[in-house]
């Protein structure tokens, strides 16, 4: 979204799910005249008026929403309450690993004088464990790219949850008790969409929670390698290994060398035990320590510094910088192409035209809820920018209401949505006859911005063999292609009658439920 900083930008996609949920119980034209004057009265802020990019939009929109509903200063908008916490969260993971770092390593330096420090337990601890994490991550990230359709479990995926549960907890402890009950529930529908919505927001919220873990591995290591400066600086400590297995030292010495690459060309003597030190640092049981000499004792003291801080520190820096760089990268990605930005922006840049009744044409919010509606103007044929600009739908219509459904009224009633009938099928006659229809549709070549439009009887509970449709359509489809689907009210004289709240809430719930934000619900009525 521009050239805004990263903790903006993410404190604005909460804010956009924030207010979307509060305005989805909002009336069409109410949305419609509000959305249009912000447009208007803000308009010379964009800087190509007539062609405005969406993220511009959408940020002159919530800066006129956040000054509207959040005026005081010490009232905070949940994207807001976001940023704060998450610095707050950054740098008590900083601290936090620089504690447990220094604890560890205080811990393990423990020394009698009798039994000195086995640098395989510290290579395996400290350094072995962390390259084996990393090997995990690049592991998954390349079955990922060579089997894009493989879904493996993330270690951090899986932890998001509980963390972000662990977070709206405690901001609702410091901020959200303060705001009133309706803003509470916007700030927890935000988070539970940002949960949901993977498929539109990918792995954007992903790396903040990446970047958090190296930061939290960043602080391990400082305090590790502060703990471990301060232990030989200060005390007599003795190194050495042993192993049951029975390892030549010239094996350990070939191993160190290798291990000791990314320095030993700059560093003095290499940094690292030479043979005849790995051999004198060997620990027998039986024989003690005794016959062991202070300097084969004391000489693996810096190759184990320096693999704090080349596999430790310098390894999780570079991770962090490659977090950071993805997660610009995922931000600069975004596209506001899910049916409430599209129909924000299409309320927005809509002229009001209206007579002497209510105002013409106004798209629908994001869950429109049935309810009194202005009627619509008569219909009349688009020009070409105007057909340039509407998406192309390919309409379903039960068999049974088909008779019921004029397409001229169902035209004029997409039109008022910024869309236009591409073709027309009828299905639900037959199993058979369904099959032959998403063959058709799997065969058809999907154009960008197309979509499926599909009308429904709302007073009708949605069936499992419905739900299932939508999900094959949604494999059929572009994966940011648009399901809509239009419920009507029972027949009359015509099929566009109100749908009950009740039946509405019903299959809003059902359609939530299947966790595509590109499938979008809405009463089609007159």
């Amino acid at each position: 979204m521009g050239r805004m900083k990263t903790n903006e930008k993410y404190n604005c996609i909460i804010d956009l799910e924030y207010f979307f949920h509060q305005d989805a119980d909002e009336d069409r034209a109410t949305l419609q005249q509000r959305d249009r004057n912000i447009y208007l009265a803000g308009r010379e802020q964009l800087k190509n008026p007539d062609e405005p990019s969406s993220q511009e939009l959408i940020r002159l929109w919530l800066s006129k929403r956040r000054h509207g509903e959040f005026p005081d200063p010490e009232q905070k908008s949940p994207g807001t309450i976001f940023g704060d916490a998450s610095l707050l969260f950054r740098n008590l993971a900083t601290f936090k690993g620089i504690f447990v770092g220094l604890l560890g390593g205080f811990s393990f330096f423990t020394y009698t004088g009798t039994t000195p420090v086995n640098v395989f337990h510290f290579l395996l601890l400290f350094i072995v464990s962390q390259l084996a994490f990393v090997a995990f991550l690049l592991a998954a990230w390349l079955l990922h790219s060579l089997l894009p359709g493989l879904k493996l479990p993330s270690f951090y995926g899986a932890l998001f949850r509980g963390m972000l549960g662990r977070l709206v907890a405690f901001l609702h402890k410091q901020w959200l008790r303060k705001m009133a009950g309706n803003q509470r529930a916007g700030v927890h529908h935000a988070f539970g969409m940002l949960k949901a919505r993977s498929s539109v927001y990918g792995s954007l919220f992903y790396w903040p929670l990446f970047v958090l873990f190296q930061l939290f591995a960043i602080g391990f290591n400082l305090g590790l390698l502060a703990a471990t400066l301060i232990k030989i600086s200060t005390s007599d400590l003795a190194f050495g290994w042993q192993s049951t297995l029975q390892f030549s030292a010239e094996a350990i010495h070939r191993a160190i060398m290798l291990i000791a690459l990314p320095w030993s060309w700059f560093v003095p003597g290499g940094g690292y035990p030479t043979l005849a030190e790995i051999e004198g640092s060997r620990i027998i049981l039986k024989e003690g320590i005794y016959h062991l000499t202070t300097e084969n004792l004391i000489a693996w003291w810096p190759f184990l510094v320096f693999c704090l801080l080349f596999y430790g520190l310098f390894l999780r820096l570079a991770l962090l910088l490659i977090g950071k760089v993805m997660e610009g990268k995922s931000l600069h990605n975004i596209k506001f192409d899910t049916p409430a930005c599209l129909d924000l922006q299409r309320r927005m840049q809509t002229p009001l035209v209206s007579t002497q009744a209510a105002p013409e044409a106004q798209p629908a919010n994001r869950h429109n809820h049935p309810g009194p509606r202005p009627q619509p103007l008569p219909p009349s044929a688009p020009n070409r920018n105007e057909q340039s600009n509407q998406a192309k739908q390919t309409v379903l219509i039960p068999e049974d209401i088909a008779t019921l459904c004029p397409l001229n009224e169902l035209e004029a009633l997409l039109q008022q949505r910024g869309l236009t009938i591409e073709a027309v099928h009828g299905f639900m006659s037959s199993y058979e006859a369904d099959r032959q229809l998403l063959q058709r549709l799997k065969e058809k070549e999907w154009q960008p911005g197309e979509g499926v439009f599909i009308v429904m009887e709302g007073w009708m509970v949605p069936l499992v063999d419905f739900l299932s449709l939508v999900k094959e359509l949604r494999e059929i489809l572009q994966k940011n292609a648009i399901i809509r689907i239009g419920l009507v009210g029972r027949p009359h004289a015509t099929a566009f009658t109100p749908v009950s709240p009740e039946d509405f809430t019903i299959w809003q719930l059902k359609i939530e439920a299947v966790g595509d934000p590109y499938l979008t619900l809405f009463s089609l009525t007159t």
